[in-house]
């Protein structure tokens, strides 16, 4: 019940970010700072890396170092770093430093959905599974975590009357 939860806040956190125009670029998803969440907009947004290295491995660990717009933020804990990345048949798994334990289990949902967005951008996984310490999530590519495009409830006429 805590995941499907947490899991259903993530929903109305990444609101927005599941439309991606490819151009070929390396993007990475952060949260936007200071943001006040709401359901009609997306709580996070792709940064563009203009990096000639594509190695995976490579990119993850640059991603664990955080955004370098001043708008957005990390969401990981300084110190956090990728201890092992294997990509089995259309599964990545990511193991973490057990550091991510310090993450409430709602910012452990938000930051592996992070994660794992920046990963179906990088790769052709159909679904990933980020271990850290003793917590794990898996989250495959199509899900309704990133295809949430909600906008705000609006009360029509008619239920107005009826209260």
């Amino acid at each position: 019940m805590k995941h499907l939860l947490c899991l259903m806040l993530a929903v109305l956190f990444l609101g927005g970010c599941a439309s991606q125009a490819d151009d070929g670029g390396i993007f990475f998803v952060y949260p936007k700072k200071d943001y006040i969440y709401s359901v009609s907009e997306g709580s996070v947004a792709r940064e563009k890396r203009d990096v000639t290295e594509r190695d995976l491995s490579y990119l993850l660990r640059l991603y664990l170092l955080g955004p370098q717009d001043e708008e957005l933020e990390a969401i990981y804990p300084s110190g956090v770093r990728l201890e092992s990345l294997e990509l089995t048949g259309d599964t990545l798994s990511i193991q973490l430093s057990a550091l991510s334990n310090q993450l409430s289990d709602i910012s452990f949902s938000f930051a592996g959905a992070c994660l794992a967005q920046t990963c179906f951008s990088l790769c052709d996984a159909d679904s990933v599974i980020i271990s850290s310490g003793d917590r794990q999530l898996t989250l495959k590519r199509g899900a309704l975590i990133f295809q949430d495009d909600s906008s705000p409830l609006e009360t029509s006429a008619t239920e107005t009357e009826n209260d």
